[in-house]
C-alpha cells in the first residue's frame, strides 16, 4: 500500500511516529531529539519547508515534524500543509531534565501512581477525558495481577537472606527452572492487557492476536522490566526484575543457572548474557531514567510497542489498526499533558518515540542473542516440550 509522507512528500509504505511519515523522516526526528546540537535555519527565514518541501534545512524539517505530531495529538486544527514554522528551536535532550522549567514540568506530571497488581481493584472515575489511558492502566494492572498469582503458584522455598522486600511484595531470585514458566505467563498476560485496553484487538481471531503479541513481546517485556526495576531498585544498578516477583543480579548469574541441566554451557552463556545486557537493557534503562516518564507515558510506550510497525507489514487491515490506535494514543496524550499544564510537550513525545525505537532495536539484538543461546542448549527441555505439544 503506497502512501505519501506528510513531511517530505516522499513515497512510503508503512507509517512511523504515529503519523504518515516515512522512515527517513522518522529517523531524522529521533536523532534530532537526542542531539545536543542547536538546529539553525539555513536561510534564517524559517520557511524553507514552505518554499520547498524537500528542503535540506534541518531546523525547518524538525519544526514541521514537531507541528505535525502536535496536530496529530489534537493540539491544533490547522491544516498540516499550511502549518507555520517557528523561527528557532533548541534540542538539548540529555540536559533538559536539569533546567528549572523541565523540573517543574516533571513535578506537575508526577500525579499518577505506580501501577501494580493491587491497582486492579482501584475505583475508576465515572467519566474520564482520557478513556484509553484509563483502559491501559486497567489492562496493565490486570497483566500484573495474572503474573503475580501465577508466579506465587510456582514459587518454591528460598533462603530468607535472598528475599528482597519491596512494599508488600517479597521478591526472590529467578531460576533457570522457573524462568520459562514465568515467560509463558507473561505472554498470556500481555494478551489479557491488549484485550482489556483495545476493543478492536479483542475482536481479532486468536491467530492474529498471537501474531501481534509475538511481534511486540520482546519490546513490551523490556519496557515492563525497566519500569518495575526503576521503581523497585532506584539506587541499585546491579538488580533487575526478570519476572513479576523475581529478580536477577547479572554479576551473579551462576546462581540463576544452579538448577539447569549439565548439557548447558553455563560458563559461555553467562559471559554472553552479561555482554548482551550491557549493550541492550542497560542502554534503554539509562535513557529511561534520564527521561523520567510518568506512568501514563510508560503505558503509552508499552501500547506503542504492541502496535508496532512490524505488524503493519502483514496486511492493510492491520496497518489501519496500528495507525488508528497510535493516533488515539497521541490524542489522549495531548489531553493528558494539557490537563497537567504542560504546553510544550512535543519534546516529551519525541522522548517516547526514541525510547520505543531503542527498545525495538534491542529486541532484534536480544532475539539474535537468544538464537545463539539455543545452540548452547539453553532452555532445551522447555523448547522441546513446546514443540511436542
Amino acid at each position: 500500500m503506497q502512501l505519501e509522507c506528510v513531511i517530505c512528500a516522499g513515497p512510503m509504505t508503512y507509517s512511523h511516529l504515529g503519523v504518515n511519515s516515512c522512515r527517513r523522516c522518522a529517523v531524522f526526528y529521533k536523532r534530532a531529539v537526542g542531539s545536543k546540537t542547536e538546529l539553525k535555519c539555513i536561510t534564517g527565514a524559517g520557511n524553507c519547508i514552505q518554499i520547498d518541501v524537500k528542503s535540506t534545512c534541518r531546523l525547518c524539517r524538525y519544526t514541521r515534524i514537531d507541528e505535525i505530531l502536535k496536530n496529530a495529538a489534537g493540539e491544533t486544527d490547522t491544516v498540516i500543509s499550511h502549518m507555520p514554522v517557528r523561527e528557532k528551536i533548541e534540542t538539548k535532550l540529555p540536559n533538559t531534565s536539569n533546567t528549572p522549567s523541565a523540573k517543574n514540568e516533571i513535578e506537575r506530571l508526577k500525579s499518577s501512581t505506580f501501577i501494580n497488581h493491587e491497582s486492579y481493584y482501584d475505583c475508576e472515575p465515572s467519566s474520564s477525558k482520557t478513556p484509553l489511558l484509563m483502559r491501559l492502566r486497567k489492562g496493565y494492572s490486570l497483566m500484573c495481577l495474572i503474573r503475580h498469582v501465577a508466579e506465587l503458584g510456582t514459587r518454591t522455598k528460598v533462603d530468607e537472606k535472598l528475599e528482597i522486600r519491596v512494599g508488600k511484595m517479597v521478591l526472590v531470585p529467578a531460576t533457570y527452572t522457573t524462568f520459562p514458566m514465568h515467560d509463558k505467563t507473561m505472554y498470556e498476560a500481555m494478551k489479557a492487557f491488549a484485550n482489556e485496553a483495545f476493543d478492536d484487538f479483542r475482536e481479532l481471531d486468536e491467530e492474529c492476536k498471537d501474531f501481534i503479541v509475538g511481534r511486540g513481546y520482546s519490546a513490551m517485556n523490556s519496557i515492563d522490566g525497566i519500569y518495575r526495576t526503576t521503581h523497585h531498585f532506584p539506587n541499585d544498578d546491579e538488580l533487575r526484575t526478570v519476572g513479576y516477583t523475581t529478580y536477577i543480579r547479572p554479576n551473579e548469574l551462576e546462581t540463576f543457572f544452579a538448577d539447569c541441566s549439565d548439557d548447558v554451557d553455563t560458563a559461555t552463556i553467562t559471559s554472553a548474557i552479561r555482554t548482551s545486557l550491557e549493550t541492550t537493557v542497560y542502554v534503554a534503562k539509562k535513557y529511561y531514567r534520564r527521561f523520567q516518564p510518568t506512568d501514563f507515558e510508560f503505558l503509552t510506550i508499552l501500547a506503542s510497542a504492541l502496535w508496532n510497525d512490524e505488524i503493519s507489514n502483514l496486511n492493510t487491515n492491520l496497518l489501519k489498526l496500528v495507525m488508528r490506535n497510535r493516533g488515539l494514543l497521541m490524542q489522549e496524550l495531548h489531553t493528558y499533558y494539557t490537563r497537567q499544564g504542560i504546553a510544550n510537550y512535543a519534546v516529551r513525545i519525541g522522548h517516547i518515540f526514541c525510547i520505543l525505537s531503542t527498545l525495538q532495536r534491542n529486541s532484534q539484538k536480544l532475539h539474535e542473542d537468544f538464537e545463539m543461546f539455543k545452540l548452547m542448549n539453553l532452555f532445551k527441555e522447555y523448547l522441546d516440550k513446546n514443540l511436542s505439544d
